[in-house]
């Protein structure tokens, strides 16, 4: 089955889905032509990164890898007794007229981000997307709270579904980075999921980028899973 990927769509121009149905070759194969015969010109798919039978039936179909993502976990309480809580005092809640930055910013932080690895995409659709990602975080659209540090970063927060909390989107700028500007957004954001009652939050990086990895780490983050991103062009990819 393909799910159509509605925002995606109308904010690319481009029809856009996700394959949910399963991975045997003839369900695969099935569902691309379904999805070429619908009019879409992307579909992409999320098997766990040990389905190797699921990479190579994707594979078969003309799917390819853009991504590995690893996901971390922390129970929110335990980690708000382990750091400096007052670090989380550089860090204040986004405004609108905070957005000019926050947009600029969004551009420039996250190149291992898969929509720069995706020939799909062209690097100036990343960077609108990163930036639209930004202004509709501080509007309430994509998050549900964004904390800043003036001129240093950002980090973006949703509450899923779940219960879960959500680390979407943090990033610290050249200069910034190493001093303590992404613990302290880190902490305000557990701070504030701690005061909506979320006991656990979980954020996903992808596995080429050491520095972010690294970083989860020392917080004391704990793997939680890993899935792979794999893309299939129809038609009217990057242009």
């Amino acid at each position: 089955m393909i799910e159509p990927l509605k925002w995606d769509s109308e904010f690319f121009g481009r029809k856009m889905g996700v394959l949910t149905g399963s991975w045997l070759p003839g369900d695969v194969a099935r569902d691309v032509a379904s999805a070429r015969a619908g009019g879409y010109h992307y579909v992409l798919s999320r098997p766990p990164v040990e389905d190797a039978a699921a990479a190579r039936a994707l594979e078969a179909a003309g799917f390819y890898l853009t991504d590995v993502g690893v996901t971390w976990a922390s129970d929110v309480a335990a980690y708000l007794q382990r750091v400096d809580r007052a670090a989380s005092r550089a860090a204040r809640p986004a405004t609108a007229a905070d957005v000019p930055w926050l947009s600029r910013a969004g551009s420039t932080l996250f190149p291992t981000s898969r929509y720069y690895h995706d020939p799909f995409f062209t690097t100036a659709d990343a960077n609108r997307l990163h930036e639209a990602w930004l202004v509709n975080a501080v509007s309430g659209q994509a998050a549900d709270a964004v904390f800043m540090i003036p001129a240093c970063g950002f980090v973006t927060v949703k509450i899923a579904h779940d219960g879960a909390g959500h680390i979407v989107l943090i990033g610290v700028v050249d200069g910034a980075q190493m001093k303590g500007s992404g613990r302290a957004l880190m902490t305000a954001a557990l701070e504030w999921l701690a005061s909506k009652g979320v006991v656990a939050v979980r954020v996903k990086t992808q596995v080429k980028n050491l520095r972010a990895m690294n970083f989860y780490h020392r917080l004391g983050f704990d793997l939680h899973s890993t899935d792979m991103t794999m893309g299939c062009i129809l038609t009217g990819g990057a242009r």
